[in-house]
Order: structure tokens, then C-alpha cells, then sequence
């Protein structure tokens, strides 16, 4: 009984150190989000901020505030408001503040995505 157990838990470990791996590994999506910066992200889940965002990516150095740090660019997906950081931001030049269709290579245990391919998205109908 007792080489039993042995035999069950060390299956159990060699299954859990090859399986878990893959579950890490990145996969692909397409979402609906909008495009902001990380330190207002959700609050600007809605057209007309594109150009608050543009201040907060570039930092408060060019206006005479050297204390406004650069912000790095995010998608905030629309399903559930979650804020994800772009590890690739030039791919979302000139979409600041708008709603956005992206196939994104998820990478969950950085909460980074990688953009393939983007478009502006529709407003959402009231």
C-alpha cells in the first residue's frame, strides 16, 4: 500500500512539473478595448480623453513637470475592465482614448499582451 502511494504521489508531481508549464505559456485572443494609460486606465474607458492620454505617456517633463512620470500605454479589455500592459505600444500610435478590436498574444503572468493586429472598433450602441 504504501508503494502505492509513493508511486501515485510521484505521478502526481511529474504530471503537475509538465503540465503547468503549458498553462503559463501565452495564447492568443481578439478583444474589444479601449486605449489608455496605466495610471488613469479604467477612467478613461470612454471617447474624448485621447489627449489626457497622450500627457500621461509622455510624462509632465515637456510642460515644466518633471514629477509626472511617463506612463506605459494599456488596453483596458471591455468584457471585464481589466487593465493590460502593451509590451509593443507603437502598434497603437494614434488610437489614444478609443475603442479598439486587437488580436493579442496574452501573457498572463506579467498581465502583458502582445499586439498583432489592431483596429479601430465601433463605438458601442447606448
Amino acid at each position: 500500500m504504501t508503494r502505492y502511494r509513493w508511486a501515485l504521489a510521484l505521478f502526481a508531481v511529474a504530471f503537475a512539473s509538465i503540465s503547468l508549464p503549458l498553462l503559463a505559456r501565452p495564447h492568443a485572443e481578439t478583444w474589444i478595448a479601449w486605449v489608455s494609460d496605466y495610471a488613469c486606465g479604467t477612467k478613461h474607458s470612454e471617447s474624448g480623453h485621447a489627449d489626457c492620454i497622450r500627457k500621461c505617456i509622455r510624462g509632465g517633463a515637456a510642460i515644466g513637470h518633471p514629477e509626472w512620470k511617463s506612463q506605459p500605454l494599456v488596453l483596458v479589455k471591455e468584457s471585464d475592465r481589466s487593465v493590460w500592459i502593451i509590451d509593443n505600444p507603437s502598434t497603437l500610435s494614434g488610437l489614444e482614448g478609443q475603442r479598439a478590436r486587437a488580436d493579442v498574444e496574452i501573457n498572463a503572468a506579467r498581465k502583458a499582451v502582445h499586439v498583432k493586429r489592431v483596429a479601430e472598433a465601433s463605438e458601442r450602441n447606448p
